[in-house]
């Protein structure tokens, strides 16, 4: 498998587009990237560090090779504390849509107010 059609597999796996990627690894734009996909440069082992770092779960050697498999086989081992962190951070997403979503109703209530007092 060549490098762009990993770099593709990387894509559909994070579920993002390439600048989203490059930002999320401490990239400015999505360069690196395009470098890889007209030949310029191929994979280097610093962007597979970045991959690897960012999502544990994708295997470096793949990125950097191509042999064996996307997806480590083991199930990553997530300590009690990061699972307590992350049970955390998706209650308090859920909180923070929840305030969101009210203060978008509210701002609506408020429009329609100014609308029915200017007409």
């Amino acid at each position: 498998m060549n490098e762009i059609s990993r770099l593709n597999q990387i894509l559909e796996y994070t579920g993002m587009r390439k600048n989203t990627l490059a930002k999320a690894l401490g990239y400015t734009n999505s360069a690196i990237f395009y470098q890889i996909e007209t030949g310029r440069n191929g994979i280097s082992s610093n962007l597979a560090i970045r991959v690897s770092e960012r999502f544990p779960e994708i295997n470096q050697n793949w990125i950097l090779t191509g042999k064996g498999e996307m997806l480590h086989d083991s199930e990553l081992n997530i300590d009690e504390k990061t699972k307590n962190r992350i049970e955390f951070l998706e209650n308090h997403l859920k909180g923070q849509d929840a305030r969101i979503e009210k203060l978008e109703k509210l701002l609506l209530d408020l429009k329609n107010e100014i609308l029915n007092n200017s007409i």
